[in-house]
């Protein structure tokens, strides 16, 4: 069923297409949510509020071609709004330069690709010299598969700006370890 059927009988009231929504893009929300925060309760509490408000709100919606995309700006301001709220921190940061955290457990799938260690911790420091907002990048675009727009409209940047990020973090990964990376992404259960 394509998403703009899926977003109309959600708005005409069906709940089948609200648990629809839920069951397919529930393990995606949960790994994009957790980039931001460890605290699995909060993602959770976010994801369930984005569903609650989603629901009472259905029949003001606009349409949308991209129901992951709706879904991920909606989590990501939740998670920001959340986690300013609950900090209750002042700070000059815009909310993209929160944390995003990459944890890449790269040693596992190394091995079994038969690479050395010593590989797996040059992918590891070449990881870890991204910025935030070019780890957030990298995750949408190889990981969930996004386009350039979506992910300017997640990330609240421009066309260019995002495709000057992904462009900046893969001249910081290219060389060697650039292969072993999209090789990695493209695995189905990588843990980014």
């Amino acid at each position: 069923m394509s998403d703009i059927l899926l977003w109309k009988q959600l708005k005409e009231g069906k709940k089948s297409a609200l648990e629809q929504i839920y069951s397919t893009y529930i393990s995606s929300l949960l790994k994009y949510g957790r980039k931001f925060s460890r605290n699995d309760q909060v993602i959770e509490d976010c994801i369930q509020d984005l569903f609650i408000e989603l629901w009472k709100n259905r029949e003001g919606l606009g349409m949308t071609d991209s129901i992951q995309r709706y879904l991920l700006v909606a989590l990501r301001r939740k998670v920001i709004r959340q986690l300013d709220r609950s900090k209750k921190w002042v700070s000059d940061k815009e909310p993209t330069e929160l944390d995003f955290e990459v944890e890449v457990a790269v040693d596992q799938k190394l091995i079994a690709l038969e690479l050395s260690q010593e590989r797996a911790a040059e992918v590891k420091v070449a990881m870890e010299n991204l910025s935030k907002r070019q780890k957030e990048v990298i995750y949408l675009k190889y990981v969930s598969g996004l386009d350039y727009e979506d992910i300017g409209e997640i990330m609240e940047l421009n066309y260019q700006s995002v495709r000057n990020l992904v462009s900046n973090a893969l001249k910081k990964l290219k060389g060697a370890l650039l292969p072993i990376i999209l090789m990695l992404l493209q695995l189905d259960n990588f843990s980014f």
